[in-house]
């Protein structure tokens, strides 16, 4: 099968896979960095097959060209940041969407993230026919995950990708049969916004626990304020002893940060710094 690949480190075991058994004429992918996935392997991967690489969006006459002239059959997204606008009179267009949610519930850029802040009890992994309208299309298959108090948002991307994995070889192994059972979605939810900045932001009013749990469930999303700026967090460990002051560099990114009954020590980064009051 002929596919084009839209997606990012999330799901590099579909990736493989697909490039092991179908043929990838292009990846699409992006660069955020407040994701603790980036593209770094998939981008080395692809380029290593000499995959061609692309960082733009695609056009409406791109998706046309690859279906009408170049033999495309699927167009497969996973964790992908730019909305596909699908040519309706296309009709050789298939696309499957890897949505990390259990749809209809959980349509967002930050599907995980907002279900660790709602407390949900558990989320999982969708995969759905691509649509131009988001996280909408008939689904295909899905898995669930529980959220516990042991695991974080990085442990549940890990297991959906295990999941979205074995999905994938499921579909792709009777893919007309799968692509007829399609299911419509019983009702279209309320999309998810990104977490406001007073849930993502650790400050030294909080007690070790609040920070870890802030740290559990957005991981680099995290924020911290250090010398009245803000930086990304990138790990986070407790320690229980008082600090002589409130931030303390130990070397190059590395802080003691104090808190109510001790402080963490945390790694920072992000050229996305600004000044908050």
């Amino acid at each position: 099968m002929k596919i084009v690949y839209f997606g990012s480190d999330v799901f590099l075991s579909c990736f493989e896979y697909l490039v092991a058994e179908h043929e990838v004429m292009a990846l699409y992918t992006y660069h955020n960095d407040e994701d603790y996935f980036n593209e770094n392997n998939i981008v080395g991967r692809a380029k290593g097959l000499r995959i061609p690489v692309h960082y733009e969006a695609i056009d409406r006459e791109r998706i046309r060209k690859y279906f009408q002239e170049e033999g495309c059959e699927l167009f497969f997204i996973a964790e992908y940041d730019k909305k596909i606008d699908i040519p309706e009179d296309l009709t050789e267009f298939r696309g499957i969407n890897t949505h990390s949610s259990l749809l209809p519930q959980g349509r967002s850029y930050y599907p995980i993230e907002c279900a660790m802040e709602r407390g949900l009890p558990e989320t999982g992994v969708t995969m759905h026919k691509l649509s131009n309208a988001l996280d909408s299309g008939d689904i295909l298959k899905q898995r669930s995950v529980r959220i516990t108090r042991e695991i974080d948002s990085i442990d549940i991307y890990l297991m959906n990708a295990t999941n979205a994995l074995e999905m994938l070889k499921e579909i792709l192994g009777d893919f007309e049969g799968a692509w007829a059972a399609g299911k419509p979605q019983p009702e279209i939810q309320p999309y998810w916004k990104r977490p406001a900045d007073e849930l993502l932001t650790i400050t030294h009013d909080m007690y070790v626990r609040d920070a870890l749990d802030i740290f559990r469930r957005y991981n680099t999303m995290s924020e911290i304020l250090i010398e009245g700026r803000v930086y990304f967090a990138s790990a986070v460990m407790p320690g229980s002893a008082l600090l002589p002051k409130e931030e303390m560099r130990v070397h190059d990114r590395l802080w003691l940060y104090a808190l109510k009954d001790g402080h963490i020590r945390v790694n920072v980064f992000g050229k996305n710094q600004k000044n908050r009051k």
